[in-house]
């Protein structure tokens, strides 16, 4: 994306390679950002979960509240605001129940869209790097299993060699 002089911004190429996944994410907050802009599928997250962490970055941003005004008051109930939204959008099942979660769903969207504002999901500081390649890594059990095999056969290797 070119240079937009008007709002002062800068684009950024993103290249999605499909199928290529970290299948640990031990971080939360990564795993939640990750599905929010779409990099997960949308069912191993639940959306109504998914819909209240968004909630929560909008309203983080400054004046974010506003770009949900249309259905509901500020908040920081997701059942709350999408109840509005089912009732606004006719996301309504049997009787009249609210379908939450065709509601987050619906809002995800319209937030990846760019409809419910532009802003960095990240906490950007300027030495974010430094600290992220000071901070622990966590690994999975099976990361665990898998490192261990890899270190005895790389022993075992070692001896071989060291007889012959």
């Amino acid at each position: 994306m070119d240079r937009d002089e008007a709002n002062g911004t800068e684009g950024v190429y993103l290249v999605d390679t499909p199928g290529v996944f970290v299948p640990f994410v031990p971080d939360a907050d990564a795993m939640l950002k990750l599905a929010l802009v779409g990099s997960v599928k949308d069912t191993i997250i639940a959306p109504v979960t998914l819909c209240d962490y968004l909630l929560y970055q909008i309203n983080k941003q400054k004046g974010g509240e506003a770009w949900y005004a249309e259905y509901c008051a500020p908040t920081n109930n997701v059942v709350e605001l999408l109840e509005a939204v089912c009732k606004k959008t006719g996301r309504l099942g049997k009787g009249g129940v609210p379908n939450l979660d065709a509601s987050a769903l619906w809002i995800i969207q319209r937030w990846r869209q760019g409809h419910l504002g532009h802003f960095v999901l990240d906490e950007v500081e300027e030495d974010g790097l430094e600290k992220k390649l000071r901070e622990e890594v966590v690994t999975s059990v099976s990361q665990a299993r898998k490192q261990a095999k890899d270190a005895q056969r790389a022993r075992g290797k070692a001896r071989q060699a060291e007889a012959a």
